[in-house]
């Protein structure tokens, strides 16, 4: 966020930091491991379970009383761009003088950056409510298709900024858009970032298939925002958005090739649409604080006034990777760079780090550590590398000691990037940012230390 530091509030005791986690633990142990075949559905297959996940969705809601009902919610699609882009209009609504909550996925540290109301994370001791309000209704629940880790979580935000009148939610979409678990509220305005290779599991094979997707959040008279796109999707979204009756507002590529300036022209214009719905404190002073904000792990430089800078990005399918790629050699010489990276499972460590692997001089390969999603062994994504030319200096399994080595390794001047998934730049965000001060002091950047530089 462009003020990174909201006013304190009282403070948060130890006895309120154990109820956060108890809550917390709750609620992940609600997460179950991957069931059925491992292979892609065919398309109709796939449409019609996540019509059947979105229906039993609803009779969840039905149950905790429609906390979704009535929220004004920006729900913000697409496969790259869509955390910062949401952060952006969250922060030109808030300079604005609007309540304004903002829920992204998936968190780095805390699960309490699900829930940002104006531009502070909730208290642990709100987590703890709202995990109470909700638990006998989950027990409750028919144990043959009892609500899922991410039912519960896509409930506990309605009910959270239910609670918290916000003038405005700004909502990202977890995955795909048509059949994602946000998909049951009624938004005054769509958005729709980017379309690329992502998620082809779920929402593929093609480029077209997860166009279509994404395109499923337009309603009839509400506008969707959609920034630029490859051809092919572009066409389908467009066609799709025109079926639903829905107001279409394009807003393509910045001339410079940098995702930093492509999400601020695309925040731009869904400000100047709310502007015409009937937010009409939006002006340039909104305007230049959403271009100033950003979320953490998305091109975050650490404060290392010592040593050799690390920046910390979440990049984690082919597309983001290309655009970090393109941005990093702007910035340092590939013989002044050194890589910590490692992928979740279900990502081809070779997709994703390719683009990466010919800017920096050395790179060492890790593992991401996240609950009910394993990574990619060390040892495999140092193969893939060797396997295209760019062999490993290590392989390293934890994320912490990894990025010492590249420490050790960085020449003078140089920079260490950490990249290959969001998850892996939340382990090792805690190094400077500790997770306990973050949940004690409500902010992502904690009061001990330097401001953010998202360079």
């Amino acid at each position: 966020m462009a003020d990174p530091r909201p006013e304190p509030s009282a403070p948060v005791d130890t006895e309120e930091m154990a109820a956060g986690r108890a809550a917390a633990a709750y609620i992940n142990g609600l997460i179950r491991g991957p069931a059925g075949p491992t292979q892609p559905r065919a398309p109709v297959h796939q449409r019609r379970r996540g019509r059947e996940r979105l229906a039993r969705m609803r009779r969840f809601l039905d149950a905790l009383g429609h906390p979704q009902a009535g929220l004004p919610v920006v729900l913000v699609a697409g496969t790259s761009g869509k955390g910062s882009v949401a952060v952006k209009i969250a922060e030109g609504l808030r300079a604005a003088g609007y309540a304004t909550g903002l829920h992204v996925t998936p968190y780095l540290q805390t699960p309490l950056e699900k829930f940002w109301l104006d531009g502070r994370l909730a208290r642990p001791g709100e987590l703890a409510d709202l995990a109470a309000w909700i638990r006998p209704v989950v027990e409750r629940a028919d144990p043959r298709q009892p609500p899922t880790y991410g039912m519960v979580w896509v409930a506990l935000t309605f009910e959270y900024f239910r609670r918290a009148r916000v003038d405005a939610l700004v909502l990202e979409v977890g995955a795909g858009g048509r059949f994602d678990l946000t998909n049951v509220c009624d938004p005054l305005l769509n958005v729709i970032t980017t379309v690329g290779m992502d998620h082809e599991k779920s929402l593929g094979p093609k480029l077209a298939d997860i166009a279509w997707h994404k395109a499923g959040i337009a309603r009839p008279g509400v506008p969707t925002v959609v920034g630029g796109m490859p051809a092919p999707a572009r066409a389908v979204v467009i066609d799709e958005v025109h079926r639903a009756g829905a107001t279409l507002i394009e807003a393509g590529p910045t001339a410079p090739d940098d995702f930093r300036a492509t999400n601020d022209r695309l925040a731009e214009a869904v400000l100047d649409a709310l502007s015409a719905r009937g937010f009409a404190r939006i002006d340039a002073a909104a305007r230049e604080a959403a271009r100033g904000s950003a979320l953490p792990g998305r091109y975050e430089r650490m404060p290392s006034p010592d040593g050799p800078a690390v920046i910390l990005d979440g990049a984690h399918n082919p597309d983001k990777a290309r655009a970090l790629a393109d941005l990093w050699r702007r910035e340092c010489s590939p013989h002044a760079g050194v890589l910590v990276a490692g992928t979740v499972g279900y990502r081809s460590p070779a997709a994703v780090l390719a683009p990466l692997w010919p800017t920096v001089q050395a790179w060492i390969a890790t593992e991401p550590q996240v609950l009910g999603k394993p990574p990619t062994p060390a040892a495999a994504a140092a193969q893939a590398g060797s396997d295209a030319g760019y062999p490993a200096v290590a392989a390293e399994p934890d994320p912490l000691r990894a990025l010492d080595r590249a420490l050790e390794i960085c020449p003078p001047g140089g920079r260490v990037l950490v990249a290959g998934s969001l998850y892996l730049a939340g382990n090792i965000r805690p190094r400077w940012y500790p997770t306990e001060e973050i949940e004690r002091q409500r902010t992502m950047w904690p009061l001990r230390h330097t401001a953010p530089d998202h360079a």
